[in-house]
């Protein structure tokens, strides 16, 4: 049960990035016109991190549970610790996967690299190091 609260702690902070990052995004992007195609001008760009925090707060801490119970379910717990992490293998996984989730981004979008950067090493240091972490605490 501990992973489990680990892993929706870990996603709760991954939310509370993510948020950043797409507010961030809906007002550097409004005045390009990306944001605009669907929400209309008359709408505050603050009040789009509303809907942006709803959202990745519910897709965060569901990704969150996921990993927590592959955590538990796995007997991850028992695998050797190292760099910091009492799982590094658990923990060499989630580096991989924000690593293999970030080139696609800065391929598409090159002028946000540092902004992608910033979310996968949110991810990799949330759900690799954080989780295990307060999982055996």
């Amino acid at each position: 049960m501990a992973a489990l609260i680990a892993g929706w702690v870990a996603g709760y902070a991954m939310a509370l990035v993510a948020t950043a990052a797409l507010t961030f995004l809906a007002t550097r992007d409004r005045a390009a016109g990306f944001v605009s195609r669907w929400i209309s001008e008359e709408v505050p760009v603050a009040l789009l991190a509303v809907p942006a925090s709803m959202g990745s707060m519910v897709g965060w801490t569901f990704v969150g549970l996921v990993a927590g119970a592959v955590y538990e379910a796995g007997g991850l717990e028992d695998q050797p610790d190292g760099l910091g992490s009492p799982s590094w293998p658990f923990s060499l996984v989630m580096v991989a996967l924000a690593l293999f989730a970030v080139f696609p981004l800065v391929v598409l979008a090159r002028r946000y690299w540092w902004l992608w950067a910033l979310l996968s090493a949110s991810f990799a240091a949330l759900f690799g190091w954080l989780l295990p972490v307060l999982a055996t605490r």
